[in-house]
């Protein structure tokens, strides 16, 4: 019998009833109710078990609270001995999903301080939870990039030493992420067609970029709230790089790993000044040196209807990317509309009701 968490809830359902089935009346019928149930999912599991029912008061109906009693210790057995289900088998990272889970009880056993000695809360601290918190930062970096729980795993890790309740958090995030059976089918079957890249899910990976928007931005803070703002207002997610864990990575590694994406803004906002060295005088805003290495870094990753590029006030754009489309990024707002027009002609799904 092949175990899943519906079917083991069941099971434990069906184990108390039959521990806790204390009449005579009714016994009988519970009995059958149940081999016929579990016969269908295991053709032997009458096998071994008691059948007759005790007579008691002649035209009463027969005992079989012992027979629900074995009953009752044929399915912890099966519990505690029965096959694993085969995501589970199939899944070394659902395995370790687990290991951790298991581990952070014991930890929250041995580590726990209470609150006391001038500190308000209770909080878990030592070189346990140290090294736990670790490995699962590495687990989150190595297959949970594409999850939606990837930068709340981060986060959590990012401030296991000042928050108290990291935790508590922590062991949250674990569990939700044990019960997304979705994700983990999705990773097996992955697996089993021989991809390589387990960080996602099969036919997630595109539908989650799909949701993704990456935002290049120079140093107007006002702008690149603006637009991330807006990004989340219409039902997609913005990545801004510096809020991206670095991981050790550089730059240029770090705009890698996180561009993978199916849309990209840029923001051309006057943030430096420059002019020819003919020209005298005529000096002109323009974007910081970043904004335009990875809008054309872009351009060459994701393609051209691809990225949009939005200009705040009058700065200059650079004039060797021919054939790019900029948007005026007004004041009154417009800019939104068109924006919204480019990503839904390229598949974003956008909440157009909520442009303004």
């Amino acid at each position: 019998m092949i175990l899943n968490e519906q079917l083991v809830h069941q099971i434990n359902e069906d184990i108390k009833l039959c521990d806790n089935h204390k009449s005579i009346k009714g016994s009988e019928t519970l009995y059958n109710e149940l081999v016929a149930k579990y016969t269908v999912l295991d053709s032997n599991f009458k096998n071994g078990l008691p059948t007759m029912g005790k007579i008691t008061v002649p035209g009463e109906e027969f005992d079989f609270k012992p027979e629900l009693r074995a009953i009752s210790a044929k399915l912890k057995m099966i519990l505690m001995t029965g096959e694993k289900n085969q995501t589970e088998k199939q899944n070394p990272q659902l395995l370790k999903l687990h290991e951790y889970i298991e581990w952070g009880k014991k930890i929250k056993e041995e580590e726990n301080h209470p609150a006391k000695d001038g500190f308000p809360d209770s909080f878990v601290a030592g070189e346990q939870f140290n090294q736990w918190m670790s490995e699962i930062n590495i687990f989150n970096e190595r297959y949970l990039k594409n999850h939606p729980l990837y930068n709340s795993i981060h986060t959590a890790f990012f401030h296991k030493d000042t928050r108290s309740n990291s935790y508590d958090d922590m062991m949250g995030y674990l569990k939700a992420l044990e019960r997304d059976t979705e994700f983990w089918e999705d990773v097996v079957e992955m697996q089993t067609e021989k991809h390589k890249d387990f960080s996602g899910r099969k036919g997630i990976t595109k539908q989650m970029s799909n949701k993704k928007v990456f935002i290049v931005h120079g140093h107007d803070e006002l702008a690149e709230s603006q637009m991330a703002r807006f990004i989340e207002k219409i039902g997609l997610q913005a990545i801004i790089l510096h809020e991206q864990p670095n991981s050790g990575r550089t730059i240029i590694e770090k705009i890698e790993a996180n561009s993978d994406v199916q849309y990209a803004v840029v923001l051309y906002t006057p943030c430096d000044v420059g002019r020819t060295k003919e020209e005298t005088g005529a000096e002109r805003y323009r974007a910081r040196q970043n904004v335009v290495f990875e809008h054309g870094y872009l351009i060459g990753k994701l393609g051209r209807d691809k990225v949009s590029a939005l200009v705040k006030g009058d700065v200059e754009t650079p004039g060797d990317i021919s054939g790019v489309v900029y948007i005026k990024m007004d004041d009154g707002g417009a800019w939104k509309t068109q924006l919204v027009k480019e990503m839904i002609n390229i598949g974003l799904e956008c909440d157009i009701n909520k442009i303004f």
